[in-house]
């Protein structure tokens, strides 16, 4: 019986069990197991912490991996020897789990700055955890009366930290009629620089309709209980200090080699999403990174190999990011491939040419943008629509009271992907 296992039970973990298992249905000749080792019991919906915790943030793993036939162990990941085949873990009652075929799928985390006080006094959207922690704050600084109680300082203006501020906004505006002060903070000098032009007077519009200040060109410096000081010498007095400062990758990507540090530590994959130089390995989700298009034929490449084309970089070719939309998608090429691998048939190239995103600006709607250029496409109100429609529909993946069949064709390659 050969084994397939798949390392983390976020968006990319959880589609690449799915489309293993709904691989492994359509052709029994070779027997495989897949094992999904997650940390936590559930699929947190990560996307959605900006707006607080709750139980419908997260999905319990269990119930759907029992329905396609996927073991499921709760325990930490400590390593992966790559070399022989197993991995490490603690908090479980087997020490190593040995496979044939790996889908290294931890995903990320807040990046952690190395600034006095940040663990000890800062809050952050990041984990469920840590969110239910910041939203006890919220309610905590409510019923206060000290000064620095009534100001929020956001670190971080890129697509997160939009949300969680202009969100924040919306939230404190229900729990209380007191006004509060919300600073949002950069070291770039335009706030949501990273998306480009296109969404820029949409951002800069919706800002001031929540009365958020802008402190740009400008990083964190110290932070304690009741004061953040910034890198030009500016104090503020303030309780509440949310990161928002950018996302890398998890740190198991080391047991593979060097991670591309210009790409948050993530690690490069071939266009199959096999980990090059490693047996059966193959990558999804935030710890990796893949062109999101093919390859344009030209003569240069006619003289480079498979895996030089995969991994040579080129900043004209778009290539994943920090998104479940792109995890989800990973996943599922990944799983099916490492099915395919293990009996010993060709695999897909991953392929995702549609790329759009969708900014929650709190009362003053949604910016839903479509292509790498960020074009707006729905805005405001139609645009606050679109955002539910992804936020509580489009990335939750299927109930389990589905039917195996069901939750298979829910993750299948349709003709058109198959022909890719």
């Amino acid at each position: 019986m050969k084994q397939l296992v798949i390392l983390g039970g976020g968006f990319a973990g959880l589609w690449a069990a799915m489309s293993a298992a709904g691989e492994r249905a359509d052709n029994k000749a070779v027997k495989i197991d897949i094992t999904l080792i997650s940390k936590d019991a559930h699929l947190v919906i990560r996307p959605r912490l900006y707006e607080g915790a709750g139980e419908d943030k997260r999905v319990l793993l269990k119930s759907l991996l029992d329905k396609i036939g996927v073991r499921f162990i709760q325990a930490t990941i400590e390593s992966i020897d790559p070399q022989h085949k197993q991995v490490l873990l603690s908090n479980h009652t087997s020490a190593q789990i040995s496979y044939d075929a790996v889908i290294l799928a931890t995903g990320s985390y807040l990046k952690q700055l190395d600034v006095t006080g940040v663990k000890q006094y800062g809050f952050s959207a990041d984990t469920y955890e840590e969110t239910e922690r910041l939203d006890q704050q919220l309610t905590r600084i409510v019923a206060a009366q000290e000064e620095a109680a009534k100001t929020l300082v956001v670190i971080g203006a890129g697509f997160t930290g939009l949300e969680l501020a202009t969100e924040l906004r919306s939230r404190l505006k229900k729990k209380s009629d007191k006004t509060c002060r919300i600073i949002l903070i950069d070291k770039e000098e335009i706030a949501g620089a990273e998306l480009g032009v296109n969404p820029k007077p949409y951002i800069d519009e919706a800002l001031r309709l929540h009365n958020i200040e802008l402190s740009l060109g400008t990083s964190i410096k110290e932070l304690t209980e009741n004061r953040v000081t910034l890198a030009d010498g500016e104090v503020i007095e303030a309780q509440t200090v949310v990161f928002a400062n950018g996302m890398e990758a998890n740190k198991l990507t080391n047991n593979f080699g060097k991670p591309d540090v210009g790409a948050q530590g993530r690690l490069a994959v071939a266009q199959d999403l096999s980990i090059p130089g490693y047996d059966n390995a193959y990558g999804a989700g935030d710890v990796v990174w893949a062109y999101t298009e093919p390859q344009a034929s030209s003569d240069d490449s006619e003289l480079m190999t498979s895996s030089e084309k995969s991994l040579a970089y080129n900043p004209d070719r778009p290539r994943t990011l920090f998104s479940c939309q792109h995890a989800i998608q990973l996943g599922r090429f990944a799983g099916y491939n490492a099915i395919k691998k293990l009996r010993g048939q060709p695999g897909k190239d991953y392929e995702q040419t549609f790329y759009a995103t969708c900014l929650d600006l709190g009362d003053w709607g949604a910016l839903f943008t479509t292509g790498w250029d960020r074009v707006a496409d729905k805005t405001g109100v139609e645009g606050k629509e679109m955002k539910k429609m992804i936020n509580t529909q489009w990335i939750y993946p299927p109930s389990p009271e589905l039917s195996p069949e069901e939750i298979h064709a829910f993750v299948a390659f349709d003709e058109e992907e198959s022909a890719a």
